[in-house]
């Protein structure tokens, strides 16, 4: 099974001596439940072209600091390769601001979120059609992100929500499945973002309250597995 890891961002210098790019963060995740995956990239942000439809079994995109709306040339160019992705039936992964273009490039909405940001450990709950993929139990893990998926796409159905992000996961016909989380951060990379590598000024009672948080259970494991549950239906050439 042949993955590639679109790159929509990459951490900061620092960040990534300590942890790696995003890529490296994925790879690492996913990794121990698709043993018999083979992993590429290319780092859209900043020019590289994605694999043609066809090249590659599936596709993940990953968080990104930019918006969706940010009006930058490669933005509008993964969007449309999503969709030229789409008519090849290419499964497709997105986490954040790959959820985000996902459901803007297949005719949903995105904007900035009523409650600002949301950062650090968060429970999200599965729907009847989400517990198919990440059973039956709330889901905890890091998040962070200030826009939001406002109206879902019309071939998608919800997944994940919570209050924070009540459209927090699809599931499209296409094949593809995305989530607003970040299953692939741990809570040191969460505070390393709040030690400034986001390159924002929050409140400091907002950063205190994340800080107090990031201890939370994290089921990182039970979403791995469910991503690997839709690659190996979806994505894997040699599945009946």
């Amino acid at each position: 099974m042949r993955i590639c890891i679109l790159e929509a961002d990459r951490p900061t210098p620092a960040q990534q001596t300590r942890f790696g790019s995003y890529a490296d963060m994925f790879e690492a995740w996913l990794r121990p439940v698709l043993p018999e995956a083979r992993f590429c990239r290319a780092f859209v942000a900043g020019g590289e072209a994605p694999p043609d439809p066809g090249a590659v079994d599936a596709v993940l995109i990953t968080g990104s600091r930019a918006g969706v709306h940010d009006g930058d040339a490669w933005i509008a160019d993964l969007a449309a390769h999503l969709r030229a992705l789409r008519q090849h039936r290419t499964p497709m992964l997105g986490v954040c601001f790959g959820h985000q273009l996902m459901a803007e490039a297949f005719g949903g909405t995105v904007a900035r979120a009523p409650v600002g940001w949301t950062m650090g450990h968060h429970f999200h709950s599965p729907t009847a059609e989400g517990r198919r993929f990440f059973g039956n139990h709330d889901i905890g893990v890091m998040s962070c992100h200030q826009d939001q998926v406002t109206s879902a796409p019309p071939e998608a159905d919800l997944l994940i929500a919570s209050q924070q992000s009540p459209l927090g996961g699809f599931a499209y016909s296409f094949p593809a499945l995305s989530v607003q989380f970040h299953p692939e951060f741990g809570p040191d990379y969460v505070q390393s973002l709040l030690d400034g590598g986001l390159g924002v000024d929050m409140p400091l009672a907002l950063t205190h309250k994340i800080r107090s948080g990031l201890g939370g259970r994290l089921h990182r494991d039970m979403v791995a597995q469910g991503f690997a549950r839709f690659l190996r239906d979806d994505a894997d050439p040699s599945a009946p």
